[in-house]
């Protein structure tokens, strides 16, 4: 338990000062289109749902995830040797984390605040969700607006963390699919194989996200002026009208974690750490225990039928 927590923690420091790093530093580069005026790019309510968006799944993520299972742990005494030596929190692993944060953060930027303020927020390109929109109302489908773009790049920012998340997280490789599939051959209790990373990333972060921002459109519509009313019609606007509003938010988290993956691919292929290393010896274990079980089962069912077909039947008698 004590190595399990070791991973987690680590992980989770690392990413807390990530997740933080990367909305400040959109801030920071927006500062150069706002000649450093300290103009924000997201609303202030916005950024002050951000631990509370992008902290659950880290925080699940820190509770229920194992990089090994328990069985293989207590077989394997030597892999308590890389939380000893600090494994997770060398120089290399944290060039690599400061490496993709700012990756991401000019990712981010680069494909989100450009395309949008700089001609794409003029119009949608093409009609899409605005075909409906009427003739005699020009411009209502535009989105160039500083609310309109950081809303957009805002919830790429979401959507990236929560896929972090899910990368880092060891049952996705461990793990059956799908995540929150219970095999009755499994010698842990039920709670105990529950996708929990899953759960919390998907309704504790992504669909939590969406109701927020519903929410704070209604609430800015019902109290009128005041410091919520900064944020009426934007939700509306930004995921009713712009259907290249939704292929930002689907295509521009995925394009930043591609590096990600690239970087780790490239480190578990050739610079493979200790854990990573019983990480695959305990899936190829998996594997051969399950054909193992596969084959007997075969042979079982093949005796099974050669001795019904040696008992004579009641027409040969």
């Amino acid at each position: 338990h004590g190595r399990w927590n070791f991973f987690r923690l680590s992980t989770v420091v690392m990413f807390s000062f990530y997740k933080n790093a990367i909305m400040a530093g959109c801030l920071i580069v927006f500062n150069a289109e706002t000649v450093y005026s300290g103009t924000p790019l997201f609303d202030d309510w916005v950024i002050a749902m951000l631990n509370f968006v992008a902290g659950l799944p880290i925080m699940v993520y820190g509770v229920f995830d194992r990089c090994l299972d328990k069985d293989y742990v207590k077989r394997n005494p030597e892999v308590y040797e890389p939380s000893r030596k600090n494994e997770l929190m060398t120089v290399r692993v944290m060039l690599r984390w400061v490496i993709l944060t700012f990756v991401h953060i000019f990712s981010l930027y680069h494909f989100t605040v450009q395309p949008l303020a700089k001609g794409g927020g003029i119009s949608t390109a093409f009609n899409g969700l605005a075909n409906k929109l009427s003739d005699d109302e020009p411009g209502e489908a535009e989105g160039g607006d500083l609310q309109s773009v950081g809303a957009v790049t805002f919830t790429c920012l979401i959507l990236l963390l929560a896929l972090k998340v899910l990368y880092e997280s060891k049952s996705l490789i461990n793990g059956q699919w799908p995540a929150i599939r219970c095999g009755s051959d499994s010698k842990d209790g039920f709670l105990s194989r529950l996708g929990y990373t899953w759960a919390g990333v998907t309704f504790g972060s992504i669909f939590f996200w969406f109701f927020f921002i519903y929410m704070y459109e209604i609430i800015g519509n019902n109290q009128g002026p005041g410091s919520f009313f900064n944020f009426t019609g934007v939700t509306t606007h930004v995921l009713g009208m712009r259907t290249i509003n939704w292929l930002l938010i689907i295509f521009v988290p995925i394009f930043a974690t591609s590096f990600d993956v690239a970087a780790k691919v490239f480190g578990n292929m050739y610079y493979p750490t200790q854990t990573q290393i019983h990480i695959e010896l305990e899936a190829a274990e998996k594997a051969r225990a399950k054909q193992e079980l596969k084959e007997r089962q075969n042979e079982d069912a093949g005796s099974a039928d050669a001795e019904q077909s040696a008992v004579p039947s009641d027409e040969a008698i």
